[in-house]
């Protein structure tokens, strides 16, 4: 079964560089090209090996990256000195969409208060009484961290295992339904006890990508460790025990 996750419905190539760029602490007015563009390559083809559905600006960037960190290698003549640094209009574009964004979280977070103004009826449930975890910002590229960490300690492990096994999205999606329904809280490494194959786990990670997109299930991370808690929102419990 072909079942593809629309990553545009995430993020974007940009939001993919200054993830990079916050993760390594990197300076963003001196980004250096080849580290970054060997990071971004990697993500393209964890990506592609997921059979997520890459967005063309993806390809594009990445041939832009490919293209500055080409032209800096190049010896530069004494007359191309004064030239702009082929990193220049990069920068720009990351400056200018960090700002953007910004701007566009301050405005949610605005509407977010004014509709604390008004009093919401008395809830009718225990359910609806818990009270949803602070928000905190966790992208896409977050919970591929998480996951490639998981992958990179399957290969540590020896496995002699060949049987060929087929998993479906589909049986992925309700597994992941009933681990929440148990619990108001899971890690995200618990999401993928008990898988030791590489296709299963990467078939598992699409479902839980599919339940965050589509609002069934949220994620922030621990502020303890690098794992990360997965949980459900209060007025989706129904759909998951479901």
């Amino acid at each position: 079964m072909v079942y593809l996750v629309k990553l545009d419905h995430f993020e974007g190539p940009l939001d993919l560089l200054l993830h990079l760029i916050r993760r390594d602490k990197l300076d963003i007015y001196d980004i250096p090209i080849s580290h970054i563009t060997h990071e971004y390559l990697s993500y393209i083809d964890i990506m592609k090996e997921m059979d997520l559905d890459i967005a063309g600006e993806f390809f594009v960037m990445a041939a832009t990256l490919m293209r500055i960190k080409a032209k800096m290698l190049l010896p530069r003549r004494e007359e191309e000195e004064e030239e702009e640094d082929p990193r220049e209009e990069l920068v720009r574009n990351l400056l200018e969409y960090r700002k953007f964004k910004k701007a566009a979280e301050h405005l949610a977070g605005r509407e977010e208060e004014m509709r604390k103004v008004y009093r919401r009826p008395a809830p009718d449930t225990a359910e609806e009484l818990r009270e949803e975890p602070e928000s905190i910002d966790l992208s896409i590229f977050d919970l591929m961290d998480a996951f490639r960490n998981i992958l990179d300690d399957l290969k540590k492990e020896v496995s002699f295992s060949v049987i060929g096994e087929q998993y479906s999205v589909e049986d992925k999606l309700q597994l992941l339904r009933e681990r929440v329904s148990r619990k108001s809280e899971i890690l995200f490494t618990e999401m993928f006890e008990g898988q030791s194959s590489r296709a299963e786990l990467i078939v598992t990670f699409i479902a839980l990508l599919e339940l965050i997109r589509s609002g069934t299930l949220l994620a922030r991370p621990m502020k303890e460790n690098m794992d990360i808690w997965i949980y459900r929102k209060p007025e989706n419990a129904g759909e998951i025990y479901g």
